[in-house]
């Protein structure tokens, strides 16, 4: 029987198990990078109800009218 069928097969399971370690790394890559994002979404949001509270006190003050002398 030919060899060649047996080289290919092996040659299959080499370049499946190489494949299946590069999409692993790079599901990790993505996954960090997905939650590095979401961190910093969530910082940002933080950020911007806060600096919307100081927006909102400043214009929202009660002002009192001043003294009639």
């Amino acid at each position: 029987m030919d060899q060649r069928p047996d080289d290919v097969e092996a040659a299959i399971e080499r370049t499946r198990a190489r494949l299946d370690r590069d999409l692993t790394r790079l599901g990790r890559r993505v996954d960090a990078i997905r939650n590095n994002a979401a961190a910093r979404a969530q910082w940002w949001g933080g950020i911007a109800a806060i600096a919307a509270g100081v927006v909102g006190t400043l214009l929202f003050w009660p002002r009192h009218a001043p003294a009639r002398t």
